[in-house]
């Protein structure tokens, strides 16, 4: 074709076939019989090849005409999937969101519910889940990489970030129910430090606290061990090889199975805040605003959709 159609002269033409008739498809459409023709014929010139057989009972589509009808359709089909599309991002009923947590958040029973009834009730939004640390958290939100994020760091949040308290956790001292503190209902983090340390991944938000809290109280932290992964602490811790610091989510449903113990801690810094981050609110897609009101929904006990 020398000139793409336009979508009126589609619709014109594909009137004129289902009604047999140019007069009728131009009074469907809204043109005059002279411009509805017109059309028609340029149409086939740019084409190259007669489109339409006309008699004196109306209009019928030519062999090369049946084909330009069946295209015509497809493109219309193909508009209004991309229309329906459209309207779904811009409703949030669609699109995806990049969710990053950190990994005392991500090991929580909570957020994997949460995750699971957004699922249920937004099939088509995809959430791509990731772990990290809160400070590359913060970073990848402000960069763009990243739509929402769960971080426990304490410090003020960088300007055009935006934040909301999504739950409140405690660290415990994870032990293996033969230590000597294991019949400790609670105990201070520095009558801990007396004994050997299996240390969270350095840099962590976990990490950080630990070491001001040391350094709070005119002492140097060493860790015998470090390991990123919650699974590997535990099983370290009851192997023997020493005491851990973790969030009370992610012991709990381990305790009986690998006889540990986890003691609350008495120092006030060990009630942690788990915020909900994120651009602010006018810059965030219907997708993202819909999985961030989720996931406060369910912390405040409801997570049905709106």
């Amino acid at each position: 074709m020398r000139a793409l159609p336009d979508w009126v002269t589609l619709r014109i033409y594909l009137a004129a076939i289902e009604l047999g008739s140019i007069t009728r498809a131009a009074d469907r459409c809204g043109i005059a019989v002279a411009a509805a023709a017109k059309r028609i014929q340029t149409l086939e010139a740019d084409s190259g090849v007669a489109l339409l057989e006309r008699g004196p009972r109306g209009v019928r589509p030519t062999a090369a005409g049946e084909a330009f009808a069946q295209h015509a359709r497809a493109l219309f089909d193909l508009a209004g999937r991309l229309t329906a599309d459209m309207r779904g991002f811009a409703s949030g009923s669609l699109g995806q969101v990049r969710l990053s947590t950190t990994s005392s958040a991500l090991a929580r029973a909570d957020l994997a519910d949460a995750l699971a009834s957004f699922a249920a009730s937004r099939p088509l939004i995809d959430v791509e889940l990731h772990e990290d640390t809160s400070l590359p958290i913060l970073r990848e939100i402000l960069e763009g990489h990243v739509d929402l994020g769960i971080v426990t760091l304490e410090s003020r949040m960088p300007a055009g970030l935006e934040e909301h308290l999504w739950r409140e956790d405690r660290l415990l001292v994870v032990l293996s129910a033969s230590h000597p503190l294991a019949a400790e209902r609670s105990v201070g983090f520095g009558e801990v430090m007396d004994y050997p340390l299996i240390g969270p991944q350095e840099g962590s938000a976990l990490s950080l606290l630990l070491e001001e809290a040391a350094h709070d109280l005119g002492r140097k932290l060493v860790f015998r061990l470090r390991t990123p992964n919650t699974d590997a602490a535990r099983r370290l811790v009851a192997a023997g090889h020493g005491l851990t610091i973790m969030p009370d989510g992610v012991v709990a449903p381990y305790q009986a199975a690998l006889g540990l113990r986890g003691i609350p801690l008495t120092d006030v810094w060990s009630r942690r805040r788990l915020r909900l981050v994120s651009r602010l609110a006018g810059s965030l897609s219907p997708p993202v605003r819909l999985l961030r009101d989720h996931l406060l929904r369910s912390a405040r006990g409801g997570d049905r959709p709106v």
